[in-house]
């Protein structure tokens, strides 16, 4: 007969096919969506963050005069562009003379570009150099608001005049808190507080940017002045004394750097 060689399946064994499918499929969507719950999560979380980070290098000099490493800085200033460092926004060259130590205040666009550079063959240049001893880095995350007080290098205005850097200074300001505020709690007061950090209420200030080391619980700000006195004015201020002097928060570091005029090379120059 034609259809003796067909093997007919019992009805009911259909259905419990169809059904053990279903199962599956229920069970593959749950997972699906749970997946999604803890992505949205963790989103939610690091949404308190912008993309930008920052990378404070310093280093001491053995061996070599001041003017040998200006000379220095002339040669290697315009390898710092974004076409040789993929994801570099800016680097303003600092100096703080009274403390023998100098470095760089760098820019880029997310974690995965401050790591590939650490990782690259122009840093490890950079501190194979036999006359740049003691390298210490600083990595930072910049907090989502922070743009309200000038603070993301990528929007600010900036100037590729030399002139334009003179008395240009830089204030780095780390600081721990007592009883940390929550993410959220953290991300109100930044975007509450971040329109306050301007020239108009602080003379010579040209922004802010607010900044947390999240693996060492960190937090701080990196500050473009126009000047020396202008810094010192914002340490007089009601705002900066207050802060210093509350009883929640351990301010430990509070470096000043000039920056150099090779700085206009590397982008690295915000002007008001």
């Amino acid at each position: 007969m034609i259809f003796q060689n067909v093997k007919i399946m019992p009805y009911c064994i259909i259905i419990k096919s169809k059904y053990v499918k279903m199962k599956k499929i229920i069970t593959l969507a749950i997972c699906i969506g749970l997946f999604a719950c803890k992505s949205s999560e963790s989103n939610k979380t690091d949404s308190i963050y912008a993309d930008e980070v920052v990378l404070v290098v310093n280093y001491e000099l053995e061996n070599m005069t001041l003017e040998e490493h200006a000379a220095l800085g002339k040669v290697v200033a315009p390898n710092f562009n974004s076409e040789d460092i993929p994801g570099f926004i800016g680097k303003s060259f600092v100096g703080a003379v009274e403390r023998e130590v100098f470095g760089g205040v760098y820019y880029f666009s997310g974690e995965e570009s401050v790591e590939n550079f650490l990782e690259s063959e122009m840093w490890k240049g950079v501190v194979a150099h036999p006359n740049l001893v003691n390298f210490s880095t600083y990595v930072y995350n910049s907090f989502e608001g922070t743009e309200q007080a000038n603070g993301l290098h990528a929007s600010r205005k900036k100037s590729n005049k030399v002139e334009d850097a003179e008395g240009l200074h830089i204030l780095v300001v780390n600081y721990n808190y007592v009883d940390p505020p929550s993410d959220e709690k953290m991300s109100s007061d930044v975007k509450q507080y971040a329109p306050v950090f301007s020239n108009e209420n602080f003379p010579g200030m040209i922004g802010k940017t607010m900044i947390n080391n999240r693996d060492k619980k960190i937090y701080g700000g990196v500050y473009y002045f126009t000047s020396r006195d202008a810094i010192d004015s914002y340490f007089e201020s009601e705002l900066w004394t207050g802060f210093e002097g509350d009883d929640n928060t351990d301010v430990f570091m509070k470096d000043i750097y000039a920056v150099a005029s090779i700085s206009a090379i590397s982008n690295g120059v915000p002007v008001l």
